[in-house]
């Protein structure tokens, strides 16, 4: 940031219309810029202002602060200097409340990672549990099933030695009956000889 100072130059004509039209602000800028008188012949060159930067002048840093309107310049008041070190106190005590709170979060997060190892643990010792619990099941299912197997084996074992069985005792009975037949008619035959 560069401050520039400008001399400007009024007629008095317009000096003195702004000094009844604005009251005491025009005598202030008159007295900051006073009238030069310019000839016609002569054009008009702006007269240099002791102190004040010319375009082929580097930019200092006092240069750089300092607001200059005509030979008046601004420099920070005792109050600005308060203003600053009251923002700075304040701005130490944030910077203390966020470390505060930053170790405050650090130990819950280191809290909150412990318990979740934890749990973590517990819930896996829980898993291999259930896990052994589960291959003892199926191996109880697969043992279950093969006895089912061997029972339905027997059974139908079983079902085929009746169904044998009976087919015997038809072939008996029939065999039986066809004997009492026989049986009969030698009778007959045996009681006509005689």
């Amino acid at each position: 940031m560069s401050a520039v100072r400008e001399t400007v130059s009024f007629p008095e004509g317009e000096a003195e219309t702004m000094a009844q039209s604005d009251g005491g602000r025009a005598a202030e800028v008159t007295s900051l810029f006073p009238v030069q008188e310019v000839s016609p012949a002569e054009p008009a060159r702006a007269e240099p202002v002791p102190g004040a930067l010319t375009p082929d002048q580097p930019v200092t840093q006092a240069g750089a602060i300092a607001l200059a309107v005509g030979h008046l310049t601004i420099e920070p008041s005792p109050t600005d200097w308060t203003r600053t070190l009251t923002l700075v106190e304040r701005t130490a005590a944030t910077i203390r409340a966020y470390e505060k709170r930053f170790v405050q979060l650090e130990k819950q997060s280191k809290a909150l990672a412990d318990r979740a190892a934890e749990d973590q643990h517990r819930l896996q010792t829980h898993i291999q549990a259930l896990e052994e619990r589960l291959r003892q099941s199926e191996e109880r299912v697969v043992t279950a099933e093969t006895t089912l197997r061997d029972a339905e084996y027997h059974e139908w074992e079983a079902d085929m030695r009746a169904k044998r069985a009976e087919q015997r005792a038809l072939e008996a009975e029939a065999k039986c009956r066809q004997t009492e037949a026989y049986l009969r008619r030698v009778h007959e035959l045996l009681s006509g000889v005689s």
